[in-house]
Formats: C-alpha cells, sequence, structure tokens
C-alpha cells in the first residue's frame, strides 16, 4: 500500500541549519506564529531544520546560550507535519545537541504548546527563577507576552552541581 505523503516527510532528517536557512526559517515562524523579527544569519549556527526535499523546511528548532541554561526557541512544525513525530525529533535532536555543548538546562516560554512540552519532561517555572541573562533576552523582555507560560528541563544532570529551583 502506498505510502501517504506526510508519512515520507517525517523521513526526513534534522540538519544544523546554514545562514542561507534564514528567510525560510524566518517564513515558517511566521506561518505558526512564533516570533521570528530578531533572528539574523548568525543565529542559525544554533539551529537545526528539516528539509522536505524540493517541498522547503519542514520543521526548525534553535537555541540561545546564556552559559549552561540555554534558551528553546523556534521549535516549528509546518502544519501538514504535525502529528508525526516531527516535534519529537526536533526536540530530541536539540537536547542532544545542546547536552554535547555543556547545557545542562533547557527553558522555553510558550503560549500554546504547554502540554507537548510537559509530556517530554518540561517542568513549570517562575520566570524570575531562571538566570538574569535568560530574563535579558529578546525572547522575555519583548517577543513573547508576559503571559507566556516558563518552563525547563534538566538535560545533563550528572554534570550538573546543583538542581534548578523553580516556583
Amino acid at each position: 500500500m502506498p505510502q501517504e505523503p506526510s508519512d515520507s516527510l517525517v523521513r526526513s532528517l534534522f540538519v544544523r541549519a546554514e545562514a542561507a536557512s534564514l528567510a525560510p526559517v524566518q517564513s515558517l515562524l511566521r506561518d505558526v506564529g512564533l516570533p521570528e523579527t530578531d533572528l539574523r544569519g548568525e543565529h542559525m549556527e544554533a539551529f537545526f531544520v528539516s528539509r522536505a526535499g524540493d517541498e522547503g523546511i519542514l520543521a526548525c528548532v534553535g537555541l540561545e546560550w546564556f552559559g549552561d541554561t540555554a534558551l528553546l526557541r523556534s521549535l516549528a512544525v509546518r502544519a501538514d507535519a504535525r502529528g508525526h513525530g516531527v516535534g519529537d525529533q526536533a526536540l530530541k535532536t536539540m537536547e542532544a545537541f545542546a547536552a554535547s555543548k555543556g547545557v545542562n538546562r533547557l527553558c522555553i516560554l510558550t503560549t500554546t504548546a504547554e502540554p507537548f512540552f510537559e509530556a517530554r519532561g518540561f517542568e513549570r517555572c517562575d520566570r524570575t527563577a531562571l538566570p538574569a541573562s535568560v530574563q535579558a533576552s529578546s525572547e522575555f523582555k519583548s517577543l513573547c507576552p508576559a503571559s507566556a507560560v516558563c518552563m525547563f528541563k534538566e538535560i545533563n544532570p550528572t554534570s550538573s552541581t546543583e538542581k534548578h529551583r523553580h516556583g
């Protein structure tokens, strides 16, 4: 029996983004309602993308580093690929990459995806519980509304000297 197109899309792998990925990533983020106005070509060094053949970018995910804490940002999956594990693939890719770079804790702000992240081990926390450098990021200061849920996940607990305290 032939596979549905969405099944073949899920097979695409995540690869490091290039500066040329900026415009397609921004377009995807706009399409799904995520902030993108602060992204520049140099941000793509900490982004991964998944391409669907000639159909362009299927999904993306990025990081901003703040010492041993990183802000997971821009996890976006094209509408026609949702519900097929692409978001899980994006998150696992980024968690492995972040851990390999010495990140102990990932944090996020979300207005719509709290259940997705909670099901994958993220916990709610108060914004003020995160390092001041994270709180000073454009995501926290202006791009995401104050109503966005703040969450974190320990990803490299063996190298973490102190568990993150959260409210």
